[in-house]
């Protein structure tokens, strides 16, 4: 099991489908709105962290 946090970890995985999100404009429409909600769904779990578990 890794040591990082998992709040370090979910903003780490909403970082990296941001960047691809603006890199890729070759994605389909649909793929596209999957991702947009993936953002969404990991900014919901970011913000029910407690402020003091994040490392930013």
């Amino acid at each position: 099991m890794s040591s990082i946090p998992l709040p370090t970890k979910v903003a780490a995985a909403k970082t990296l489908l941001e960047e691809v999100s603006h890199e890729h404009d070759d994605l389909r429409a649909g793929q596209m709105v999957d991702l947009q909600e993936a953002i969404e769904h990991l900014d919901r779990l970011e913000a029910s962290f407690p402020d003091e578990q994040t490392d930013d």
